[in-house]
């Protein structure tokens, strides 16, 4: 301690002996140390260049760490300091590029063979080796969040790649031919001798989707009413002489008609169509319908709500696909009392105390409904479930019900609920039978889509709204061959729908563009109003009554719209596309026209009022909120579904939606079924016109407002021609624009004389009629 306390008492006078016997030591050997240190620069200058301040400054620093801040040396902070070693040779790397002309540095780089390493010997591979170092350096000092950035990157290319493949294999089925001409029917030389040499039929590759124009039919009621022979009726059809490929829908509207040359079909040649069979779909897993038992689970909804003073007993458990019903009787509410024993005659008890005896009863009333629903959310942290639905009553039975997902769910194929008694039963009856799933509760979900008559389908992303629709469209063409169902398939995503490509069943390949959507259906209100025609002169009411006694190739067949995205057509052409698709949901069913309108944006901008009044029977999958549930059901209870298939089926004649779990199709199944139709050959049925009417066409206004748009002018136009008198507001109902818009298109229509002038906030009359309104636009 003596020793301490003396060097620290002369510590200035022992810092200067040592200062001046360094100094002395230095003057005494300075030749040698000056010869080392020489020799030690020019090696440090050759490998390292200047670069060598940047290490020496890693260690200072950490030398400084270790004295002043001991908290930046825990082995937290490791990617700090490794990330400051690797930023050392990246900048020697860098400045190897750089050549010094300073003599204290010789002829080296700045980075001396070191950088010169890191860079390579050639600019480009140097560049990317230090690209790929200063890559490593950023990740060693943020590794977490550079690993996010490496993923998304990563899962952004590979749905790049995604989509180009399937782009690409799109493309791919719609340009290669779907049936080869080198098969040919065993029908084919009769047709040829029937036709007098007329029709060729040559040995070459048919386009995707082969139609034959057809004369209209024109049937009056002397020929309904003449009386049927025997043998088949004969039915005159007319045939082109040359195949129109269907390279694109604009190129056939666009084609001059050619020459058309009859000859006849007989009803057994229509029956080389073959339907698919039943094995082309998926069996179900045997392992899969094996439900596990639900007894505990049971027990523990008697207990919570037996804790909460809720008697209940589980009297049914039906196991589903995804969710288990549990049907409960409600128990009574129990209440005791004490009250004073009367005997027969009404007179108090007394006791030999000269008191009245006491006795208690038992008061008890049944548990309400509401007690048990307002424990929704109590049940559901019981059973340790994300969500629970009450159904009070189940429809048809005295119980409430209870659904509560399954641990392990199940797969619902199309094949199990088309091979069912009551889909079979239903397929008798109807050849628009859709397979829909399994209830909650296993029971087999299938409706009829020409008594819906249209359906509405509404679902976030991922919920199985393109899976519902595609099994619609499998159901279809699984009992139907293209003389007896036709299908216009929209599919503004493009990669729905597009498989379906060259099946004949198809009016023309599917639509993706929206103005050909818009033609299109307004194509099909033109061929619903040629119908009725047709329908009216032969006396008929509906489509059924119609082909009832006509033979099969006379027959008119159904045709099913499928649009599956309709946000964004709405987005693009809302006045069309609701005006055309609010006239087929109106008239179409008897025509046999049915629509299946599928959306994941159910807001009022695309579901609009018209909209859902005319769709009756609508299916929500999982939604984001109780408001989008409100908007396509009337209800809540879609935001509660769990996804996957998950949905709720509000048919037109029942007055609550019923839970399903819809069927699933597989894209190798969709393959196969496409396939399946196009190996064959047989007759194409009619040609259908989608052209659009001609009384459509709107003049487009000579003297426009760019900022405006013909087609908005046209719809002002068109709107101005239906009404008597014309306002500011009307046109900004029907139109959904802002009111600059709307007062800008009501000066348009002043200045081209269509309506009157008349003071601001007011309506105008309308000067023109519609068939003035024609002339003016010639």
């Amino acid at each position: 301690m003596g020793a301490i306390s003396l060097v620290r008492s002369n510590k200035w006078v022992i810092l200067s002996l040592v200062a001046i016997l360094a100094t002395t030591l230095i003057f005494i050997y300075q030749m040698q140390i000056k010869e080392t240190l020489s020799a030690y620069w020019d090696i440090t200058i050759e490998h390292t260049g200047i670069s060598f301040i940047f290490p020496i400054s890693w260690v200072g620093l950490l030398v400084f760490s270790v004295a002043r801040k001991r908290t930046l040396i825990k082995p937290q902070f490791w990617n700090i300091w490794l990330s400051g070693l690797l930023l050392c040779l990246l900048l020697s790397g860098v400045f190897s590029y750089f050549d010094t002309e300073i003599p204290l540095f010789g002829e080296a780089n700045l980075g001396g063979s070191l950088g010169s390493f890191l860079s390579g010997n050639s600019f480009l591979y140097g560049l990317i080796r230090l690209t790929m170092l200063g890559l490593l350096v950023v990740t060693t000092y943020k590794p977490y969040r550079m690993i996010k950035v490496y993923t998304l990157i990563l899962f952004k290319v590979g749905s790049c790649l995604k989509w180009l493949m399937s782009i690409a294999i799109s493309l791919l089925k719609i340009t290669k031919p779907h049936m080869s001409r080198n098969i040919v029917p065993k029908n084919s030389s009769k047709i040829g001798e029937r036709s007098k040499g007329n029709v060729s039929i040559k040995k070459a590759p048919i386009p995707e989707i082969p139609t034959f124009p057809a004369k209209k039919p024109n049937h009056s009621v002397d020929e309904k009413k003449a009386p049927a022979s025997k043998t088949p009726k004969i039915t005159q059809a007319v045939v082109e002489n040359t195949l129109i490929p269907h390279d694109s829908y604009q190129d056939k509207l666009d084609q001059p008609n050619p020459t058309k040359t009859s000859f006849t079909v007989h009803p057994g040649e229509l029956e080389s169509w073959a339907l698919p069979p039943i094995s082309v779909l998926k069996p179900s897993d045997p392992a899969e319908d094996q439900y596990i038992d639900q007894s505990d689970t049971a027990q523990v909804i008697e207990k919570t709500l037996g804790e909460y003073g809720i008697e209940v007993v589980v009297e049914e458990i039906k196991p589903g696909p995804v969710v288990t019903m549990f049907g409960l009787v409600p128990g009574w509410v129990r209440r005791t009392r004490r009250v004073k024993e009367q005997t027969q005659d009404g007179n108090i008890v007394i006791d030999t105390a000269g008191k009245a005896v006491m006795k208690t009863i038992e008061e008890k009333t049944r548990v309400k409904v509401d007690a048990i629903t307002a424990r929704e959310k109590d049940l559901a942290l019981a059973l340790a479930a994300p969500s629970i639905r009450i159904e009070a009553p189940i429809p048809g039975t005295s119980l409430v019900g209870i659904e509560v997902p399954n641990q392990k769910p199940s797969i619902v194929t199309l094949r199990s609920i088309m091979s069912t008694n009551e889909f079979y039963s239903m397929k008798q009856n109807s050849k628009l039978g859709l397979a829909l799933g399994k209830g909650s509760g296993g029971d087999i979900a299938v409706a009829d889509l020409a008594k819906m008559p249209h359906l509405l389908i509404a679902g976030s992303t991922g919920s199985g709204k393109s899976v519902c629709m595609n099994a619609v469209i499998a159901c279809i063409i699984m009992q139907n061959s293209p003389w007896e169902t036709r299908l216009l398939l929209i599919d503004p995503k493009r990669v729905e729908l597009t498989p379906y490509n060259g099946i004949p069943h198809l009016l023309c390949p599917v639509i993706v563009d929206v103005d050909l959507a818009v033609n299109s259906l307004k194509g099909m209100v033109r061929e619903m109003l040629r119908r009725y025609k047709v329908m009216e002169e032969a006396g008929a009411r509906n489509i059924e009554t119609f082909n009832k006694n006509l033979p099969p190739s006379s027959r008119m067949p159904n045709i099913v719209i499928c649009v599956d995205e309709l946000a964004d057509l709405m987005m693009a052409a809302s006045y069309d596309i609701e005006h055309s698709i609010i006239r087929l949901a109106q008239l179409g069913r008897a025509t046999g026209i049915h629509l299946v309108v599928a959306t994941q944006r159910p807001s009022v901008n695309v579901v609009t009022g018209l909209i859902k009044a005319n769709f009756p029977s609508r299916i929500s999958f999982a939604v984001a909120s109780q408001v989008d549930s409100r908007t396509i059901l009337d209800s809540v209870g879609a935001e509660k579904l769990l996804g996957r298939g998950d949905m709720l089926y509000q048919p037109q004649d029942v007055p609550k939606p019923r839970r399903i779990q819809g069927v699933y199709l597989s894209d190798a199944e969709v393959e196969d079924l496409v396939k399946h139709w196009h190996h064959q050959v047989g007759p194409m049925p009619p040609y259908i016109s989608l052209e659009p009417p001609d009384e459509e066409s709107v003049p487009v206004a000579r003297n426009l407002d760019k900022d405006l748009g013909d087609e908005l002018m046209d719809q002002a136009i068109e709107l101005a021609t239906s009404y008597n008198r014309l306002s500011t507001s009307l046109l900004q109902r029907r139109l959904r624009i802002g009111y600059p818009r709307a007062a800008r298109l009501m000066d348009l229509l002043e200045e081209e004389g269509i309506v009157g002038s008349g003071e601001s906030g007011k309506s105008r009359e309308v000067l023109i009629g519609k068939m003035k309104s024609q002339e003016w636009g010639q």
